[in-house]
């Protein structure tokens, strides 16, 4: 099972670019944030090279796209913020856009919604009778931020492995584990060291973000693909970066990430 993730920074001409992606890396669900382009355009361009991926219902959940060409797909809990489906019966997709920085500090905002999305998650895994989850989108906010890592947000640990406790105590409480693997991706030893690049007059700044990510549950992890994990900077129809290697703002301002589960 093949996922990708975009933030489609609302380009109404995205469409062909989405396309050549889904057919170069062979992908079964592609979810877009800020998609903005025409739905019906992209469902014939789907047709024409013979790709069976269907829209699914993503009930209020704003500017979120997800296609599928799995026939099993069904509809959980949504809000403004998230969408959640069920993959075959067994697998817990909650695909996620949370609000941005981008009119002052909304940490504590995303960090509560991360809390909401946490229980929503929990209490739908008791009702499929799975712990397979998968939650993957646009974060606005980097692996190490205070929602991403707290125990009571996101508490995505950059190292977790099947054989670890499930649950870590902080006080008298125990918060369950979920694991982070695009803590890899940072610094420059390989390339791109980011999915969103920004660059303003600030002292304390990274410059390359990962504020798109996927986070996984304990349960999920022997069947996680490890080496599928990619952040995406190029398709056949076209380069996805500037002249600076950054994310080309044109098609849009974040690059795409691939991750793979095994179907079992």
């Amino acid at each position: 099972m093949r996922i990708m993730f975009w933030n489609t920074h609302r380009n109404k001409t995205i469409n062909e670019y989405i396309v050549s992606l889904v057919m170069d890396y062979d992908i079964d669900i592609f979810i877009m944030a800020e998609y903005n382009a025409d739905e019906i355009e992209l469902d014939r361009l789907l047709k024409k090279y013979y790709l069976k991926h269907s829209a699914c219902f993503t009930g209020g959940c704003n500017g979120m796209s997800i296609w599928s060409n799995y026939e099993n797909m069904k509809s959980g809990p949504h809000d403004t913020h998230y969408s959640i489906q069920v993959v075959n019966d067994k697998y817990i997709l909650c695909c996620v856009h949370l609000i941005s920085d981008a009119y002052g500090d909304m940490s504590d905002e995303r960090h509560k919604n991360m809390r909401e999305i946490v229980y929503e998650i929990q209490q739908f895994e008791k009702e499929v009778i799975s712990k397979n989850t998968i939650i993957i989108g646009d974060f606005n906010e980097a692996p190490y931020d205070k929602g991403c890592l707290s125990a009571d947000g996101f508490h995505g640990l950059p190292a977790l492995t099947i054989k670890d406790r499930p649950n870590r105590k902080v006080g008298s409480t125990e918060y369950r584990k979920f694991y982070n693997p695009m803590w890899n991706f940072m610094g420059d030893f390989s390339y791109p060291p980011g999915t969103y690049y920004l660059n303003r007059s600030k002292l304390y700044l990274p410059m390359w973000y990962i504020v798109d990510q996927v986070v996984l549950s304990q349960d999920i992890l022997p069947l996680f693909k490890k080496e599928s994990l990619k952040i995406i900077t190029s398709c056949s129809y076209s380069d996805l970066r500037d002249k600076n290697d950054h994310p080309d703002k044109k098609i849009s301002d974040h690059f795409p990430i691939v991750c793979e589960i095994k179907d079992k």
